[in-house]
């Protein structure tokens, strides 16, 4: 715009100081006018840049259904977070230079070590310490469970047993109900693990897959941009460089009004044909004045002849007809008399044309037609240069897109190389899931059997019925759910110690691989791993071979490229294609080359330019004068528009011949005569007289009108036609000697501004779309993210969501344990709380001072077992006997005295005696009983011989 305003102050300026008033103002509008027409030659070079279709599917996903394992899932980090510090390794223990790495030794530093990994430490510690007590903590649990089986125990409940059985059930309920969650999340995980590792290799192969995908619509959409779209730049400009020379003759004689001598050139061009005009004009004038009065004489003829005969005639079809037509009116209307002569114009035409006049004006027009073609000569021959800088320009950005197929060719090849990854996935999932999947289902399925061998302990212990005294009662009373509730607590002795061990080796493995892997890969900012290995792998350097940009690492790649920006920015491929240099190069060289065109008004003309001279500005004011421009030719074409006749001629004669016919009577046989001859001079004065002056007539009207048209040019008159094209011409004259070539140069130097211009334009396309067009790299990161999620989403997260299940199934092992063995405790008892009294006699016999006779200890079990099978014959066979207490106390007296036997042989065998007398039971089992006491009593003798 700037140029275009300093073009206008040009054009004010600029201007010829001997040059009239008149003149100075029509500059001013040729200088509007040359600037409408620049702008109209901005708008002819206007692109419609086409854009690329380029259809390209992505199938990487980044979904992932965690099978209502959300809330797990999303509480691992909090986990791995309160337990291990969030940095792979404390800092300064990996120092990386020159490309390589130095650890330092662990014996130095392995305080800060420890420091930094107390938590996983203690963890590892605590579930090494869990894998080795738990099995001692069984057999311990075994060997002293075994060892009190001997001992004597009540057989009945006490007061607060059966509530706190019922708090114990409760609380074990809820605990197995939180033991299963934790089994149901093993079962789970350890299925999406299997999964998640099925999938890793299709996974990777989808997001090399997306990868190739987006550089190859990438680099195709960079040779759209910088091939075809330059091809259509390109074809454009070629198109207005060809015709610029052209353009430029046209818009300056536009500009100048030179074009005025081609109007005059034309208009005395068109002298013959107004020289032909006129004498069709003279011609048809002088025939029709001719006809005139040949139709003037005849119809008087008629006239008189029917005048007579119509007076002799007294019948009715005669006094109509002398009614109707009014015979006596028949006469012509023509007006030639008025019709102008043009025989003075004619010879005044004639004269001009005689002169030469006709070569004088042409000789004008070959001067200005010798100007347009010394300026389409000196342009055309520097277009060659203009377009060969216009394709070698094509030609740079055309390597430019070489190139970059080229890079995004060989990126692609290695993306591709990078399948045998996935192949080696697929074959490590193939040999190793088995076996992680047996021990994964393994300590998932112990963890099952363990909750299901407590939960039918506890169905047993809660529903089913005491223990009776035989033991040969069903399997599902409290006796069968004590046993299960012990049979689970030495599984969890059992495999707790394996279900730990998975359980570690699930830990360490998610977590080195969240800290060394998913966590540096998610959030690279801040983290150390990741800062170590861009200094290991320096980007700029792999990439430029240099060392300028110290924000510029992989950091700044990934950030920029999950921000969906442009490979070329995110790559800083202008260091590689720089596509601003080239758009700064290749305008200047272009504008230099246009700037050569250089077109001139002539070659080396010395005298100024005149258009024409002065024999043909003398004629044509001679034509001026000639009096073409006062002629009226409307007059003839008013003198032309009346009728010719005053009676229609035809119908006249069609009813003199009707009234002729209707004379039938001999009588007036000669008035029918006279009729009809009249008739017949009538129809051949229409036939050979009026119909070719109606002809001439309408020849002439139509000439005239083509006379009076075509002698205005645009004008009043031809008079004022010629004088304001001469008026022109010499305007023209005074621009082409005075302010032509400046103004000729400028309009070129517009066309190349105009040129260089459009193709800044296309540069400035391209270099916008280059930073945030071709190449977003959402499709990247997408591939890139689905990749990484595969990993870390898919495996990591299941598998720490699995140790973490075993975790707190392992923790819940303590609790269970206490629960379950109190329990199994309180299942054993055989009889209801019987009362207070009862159970301090039981306290009583149960706490007696009996230590000073060693062999009362060893049959206190003995001795109990056959006083509560002696109490409950008691009860079933005979509760209305007396009680024994006598028996009793003499059985218990005769013992304290010392008698052969021990006291507690003699008092059972005084209750068996008595039982017998009362209930006489079956002798099988007095003889039972009677065994059972001998083998205590040699028990209880030979304990003495070993004390003694």
């Amino acid at each position: 715009m700037a140029k275009m305003w300093k073009l206008v102050l040009c054009l004010m300026v600029a201007g010829w100081s001997g040059a009239a008033a008149e003149i100075g103002h029509n500059m001013n509008n040729i200088t509007r006018s040359m600037l409408r027409e620049v702008a109209d030659v901005m708008e002819m070079v206007e692109v419609n840049y086409s854009t690329p279709i380029i259809n390209t599917t992505y199938i990487a996903s980044v979904e992932f259904d965690m099978r209502a394992m959300g809330p797990l899932y999303n509480s691992t980090h909090i986990v791995i977070d309160a337990i291990v510090n969030k940095q792979a390794y404390p800092e300064g223990i990996v120092t990386v230079a020159d490309g390589h790495v130095y650890i330092k030794p662990v014996r130095e530093e392995w305080r800060k070590l420890l420091v930094h990994y107390a938590g996983p430490t203690a963890f590892v510690v605590v579930a090494v310490l869990v894998i080795a007590v738990l099995p001692l903590a069984g057999l311990f649990w075994c060997c002293c469970y075994w060892c009190r089986v001997g001992r004597r125990r009540r057989p009945f409940d006490r007061k607060y047993d059966a509530c706190l059985k019922g708090l114990l059930a409760i609380v074990l309920i809820a605990l197995l109900t939180l033991f299963l969650f934790g089994v149901v999340c093993a079962f789970a995980t350890d299925s999406q693990v299997e999964s998640g590792t099925a999938e890793a290799a299709d996974s990777l192969r989808a997001g090399l897959r997306d990868a190739r995908e987006f550089l190859n619509a990438t680099q195709a959409h960079a040779r759209w941009l910088l091939v075809v779209n330059y091809k259509e730049l390109e074809t454009k400009l070629n198109a207005m460089l060809y015709s610029i020379g052209v353009t430029a003759s046209v818009k300056l004689g536009e500009f100048s009004r030179a074009v005025s001598v081609t109007t005059l050139n034309k208009m005395v061009q068109q002298l013959d044909e107004v020289q032909a005009d006129l004498r069709t004009v003279q011609s048809l004038t002088a025939s029709l004045r001719h006809r005139a009065e040949q139709l003037n004489s005849g119809l008087r003829k008629v006239k008189n002849q029917l005048l007579q005969t119509l007076a002799k005639c007294d019948q009715p079809k005669c006094v109509a007809l002398q009614n109707k037509y009014k015979i006596g009116q028949l006469d012509t209307e023509i007006q030639y008399s008025q019709m102008p002569d043009v025989s003075e114009l004619l010879n005044n035409v004639t004269v001009l044309l005689e002169s030469d006049i006709k070569s004088e004006v042409a000789e004008g027009q070959k001067v200005f037609r010798d100007i347009q073609r010394g300026i389409q000569r000196s342009v055309d021959q520097h277009i060659p240069g203009v377009s060969e800088a216009l394709g070698e320009a094509g030609q740079r950005l055309a390597g430019l897109a070489d190139r970059i197929t080229w890079l995004a060719g060989n990126a692609s090849e290695r993306l591709d190389r990078q399948r045998g990854a996935a192949d080696a996935l697929a074959t490590l999932h193939a040999r190793y899931a088995p076996p992680r999947r047996l021990a994964g289902l393994g300590a998932a399925a112990a963890l099952l059997a363990l909750t299901a061998l407590l939960a039918w302990g506890l169905m047993c212990g809660v529903c089913g019925k005491r223990p009776d005294v035989y033991g040969a009662s069903d399997c599902c009373n409290k006796g069968a759910g004590s046993k299960s509730l012990l049979c689970g607590s030495g599984m969890m002795f059992l495999l707790g110690g394996g279900v730990t061990l998975v359980m570690l080796v699930y830990f360490l493995a998610g977590v080195v691989a969240q800290r060394f892997l998913c966590d540096p890969l998610t959030e690279p900012r801040d983290n150390r791993l990741f800062a170590d290995l861009e200094k290991l792998v320096d980007l700029e350097k792999t990439l430029f071979n240099e060392q300028t940009d110290p924000d510029f690492n992989m950091t700044s790649v990934l950030v920029q490229c999950h921000r969906n920006q442009t490979v070329y920015e995110t790559l800083q491929l202008r260091r590689v294609l720089d596509v601003a240099a080239a758009a700064r190069a290749l305008p200047g060289s272009l504008r230099a080359r246009v700037g050569a065109l250089r077109p001139r008004l002539a070659p080396a003309r010395a005298a100024p330019v005149a258009i024409l001279r002065a024999p043909a500005r003398h004629k044509l004011r001679q034509l001026a004068d000639s009096g073409l421009s006062d002629f009226d030719f409307d007059r003839i074409r008013t003198a032309l528009e009346t009728n010719m006749t005053s009676l229609a001629l035809d119908s006249l004669a069609r009813q003199l011949n009707s009234t002729a016919a209707s004379l039938q009577q001999p009588l007036f046989a000669g008035e029918a005569r006279s009729l009809r001859q009249a008739a017949a001079a009538l129809a051949a004065l229409l036939q050979d007289v009026l119909q070719p002056m109606q002809q001439d007539s309408a020849q002439l009207n139509t000439t005239a009108a083509r006379l009076r048209d075509s002698l205005r040019f645009n004008h009043s008159s031809l008079k004022e036609a010629i004088a304001y094209l001469m008026h022109e011409t010499t305007e023209a004259e005074v621009f082409l000697n005075t302010q032509g070539p400046d103004r000729l140069q400028n309009m070129t130097q517009e066309f190349a501004e105009v040129i260089a211009g459009k193709l800044e334009e296309y540069l400035e396309r391209v270099l916008h779309a280059a930073r945030h067009e071709v190449g977003r790299c959402g499709p990247l990161s997408n591939a890139f993210n689905a990749t990484r999620d595969a990993a870390c989403n898919k495996i990591l997260m299941p598998t720490n969501g699995y140790w973490m299940s075993l975790c707190w199934c392992v923790l819940l092992f303590a609790p269970l344990l206490l629960v379950s063995q109190r329990l199994a405790r309180l299942y054993l008892h055989v009889d209801a709380y019987p009362g207070p009294l009862v159970e301090a006699e039981y306290l009583y016999d149960a706490y007696a001072d009996r230590d000073n006779v060693p062999l009362a200890n060893g049959s206190k079990r003995s001795t109990l077992d056959i006083e509560g099978k002696i109490a409950e014959w008691r009860e079933r066979s005979a509760p209305s006997a007396p009680p024994l207490e006598g028996a009793a106390g003499g059985a218990g007296a005769g013992g304290g005295a010392g008698g052969g036997a021990p006291a507690g042989t003699r008092l059972l065998l005084a209750g068996a005696d008595v039982v017998c007398q009362l209930v006489a039971p079956p002798p099988a089992l007095i003889d039972d009983l009677k065994t059972r006491l001998d083998a205590k009593d040699e028990d209880n003798e030979s304990g003495i011989h070993e004390s003694e």
